[in-house]
């Protein structure tokens, strides 16, 4: 998930490591967090311009620091590795979506991510053609929502050991910790873990590969011994040499999945004998097949439009929309018809939620053009209208406010991290749980660059660019 850059969280972050240091956050607690609401802040984000959402959670930085502290000791960490060691010892099953580091300053981290998709997958699943005739797509109704946490000791220590009474809540096993945090900070529920943090990424994928692990067993078990399984996340490419081998592999997914609160999701699980064409995803295919060599920034607006009206927020338009942005930045052409530019943009994005930060960005450069300030504010007023349209949109509100903040700083907004910008006392995450040392540490930590406020400009800067462009992953 991806925020304006005048947020700052690291010096909260900071802060809270050091004094947690060495230390249980248990030691600092006045009360149970699971007896209270708003632990962690949700930020909404709308999924298809109408009624779809998905939840992002900005998890509390308390819980967070002492969560990522338990699982980085040294002990703990050596365990860790050692079950992802065991969950990829079947080769025949490959997951290609653990963190990427870059090898070259040059590349950052999430472009690594990005080319491990391509390479990894999309290469992979075409190269894979040469030895299977089938393919089957699957993947996981509300993934994340759906974890089971109690899922991660067993994930870890294995089910057998796991769910023996005396280790259920035994403090020294790193699946009991983790299990526990992630229900401190959902007020004691054990299914579904938050969206939106690299971390809660990397639990997720302790679950699967647990889940991998598993089917490797059960693919053992009956028989099925030419396969191939390329997974991203909770999305499954099955390669066999017939649908029988195939639909046999599903069915045994589907049931473990089940065992752990999870089910296959039916409306996108798809089989072909084309594995060239289905391993390039249809709204890629679209655009390789239609797009037209734009001379002017309209139309290549309107092709985005199309491609947007066909396969909404889909990633070829995220794509595209970055590749917009690019060469926006650069051209040197004058603009006509800004207002049709600035409408384009704003309906992309009213159905593109994800593509949402690089219109921000776009949008401050057309309106940057637009003569006089009266006419700035009426046009961004308009803007504002339609975004209020969308229900669930409270992520779209905060990167709206970027794009109003230098031409009216007294907007006025509902969401919190909004209103934050204009008063730093505005409560994010409830910390009445805490003991006073902790709470004053909260009090006196400022989460917004105020003074980056003071001097920021009506368009866009390189530095924002630069971290908004640097943000782009693959996601489904």
């Amino acid at each position: 998930m991806t925020i304006p850059i005048y947020y700052n969280f690291e010096a909260i972050i900071n802060k809270l490591s050091k004094e947690i240091s060495g230390k249980k956050l248990s030691d600092f607690r006045k009360n149970s967090p699971r007896d209270y609401d708003d632990v962690n802040h949700f930020l909404i984000s709308n999924k298809d311009g109408k009624y779809a959402w998905r939840p992002f959670q900005l998890i509390h930085p308390a819980i967070y620091v002492s969560l990522v502290h338990e699982i980085t000791t040294k002990e703990n960490w050596k365990l860790i590795k050692k079950r992802f060691r065991k969950f990829q010892e079947n080769n025949r099953i490959e997951c290609h979506s653990l963190p990427v580091i870059s090898e070259s300053a040059k590349t950052t981290d999430q472009t690594a991510q990005i080319l491990t998709w391509w390479q990894m997958i999309e290469q992979r699943s075409m190269t894979l053609a040469l030895d299977y005739k089938y393919v089957l797509h699957t993947d996981i109704t509300d993934c994340y929502g759906s974890i089971y946490t109690h899922s991660l000791s067993w994930a870890l220590h294995t089910k057998e050991i796991a769910k023996k009474k005396e280790n259920r809540n035994k403090k020294s096993f790193i699946g009991v910790t983790i299990d526990n945090h992630l229900q401190d900070m959902s007020y004691g529920q054990t299914n579904g873990i938050p969206q939106g943090s690299a971390v809660m990424d990397f639990i997720a994928e302790i679950v699967l590969g647990y889940v991998d692990l598993l089917l490797s067993k059960k693919i053992d078990s009956i028989g099925v011994v030419d396969y191939r399984i390329l997974r991203y996340r909770d999305d499954y490419r099955i390669f066999t040499k017939n649908s029988i081998d195939a639909e046999r592999i599903t069915k045994e997914l589907s049931e473990i999945l089940i065992d752990l609160g999870m089910k296959l999701n039916a409306d996108k699980t798809i089989a072909s004998n084309d594995i060239i064409k289905s391993s390039i995803k249809a709204d890629k295919r679209y655009w390789i097949e239609n797009k037209r060599k734009a001379d002017n920034k309209q139309k290549w607006l309107i092709q985005l439009y199309l491609l947007s009206e066909r396969f909404p927020n889909s990633g070829t338009v995220d794509t595209q929309m970055r590749d917009f942005l690019n060469v926006l930045k650069r051209s040197k052409k004058k603009d006509h018809n800004l207002e049709t530019l600035i409408s384009l943009v704003t309906e992309i994005s009213l159905r593109n939620p994800r593509v949402v930060p690089i219109a921000i960005a776009i949008l401050t450069i057309f309106i940057d053009r637009i003569k006089g300030k009266d006419k700035k504010i009426e046009i961004i007023n308009k803007i504002k209208l339609k975004y209020n349209q969308i229900p669930n949109s409270s992520f779209i509100m905060v990167w709206f406010q970027r794009l109003y903040l230098t031409i009216n700083k007294n907007g006025s907004y509902n969401e919190a991290l909004c209103k934050l910008v204009y008063d730093k006392n505005e409560v994010i995450w409830n910390s009445d749980w805490l003991n006073e040392k902790l709470k004053n540490i909260f009090k006196k930590t400022e989460l917004v660059d105020y003074q980056y406020l003071k001097k920021m400009k009506s368009k866009i800067t390189r530095k924002e660019l630069k971290e908004i462009m640097k943000r782009q992953k693959y996601s489904e």
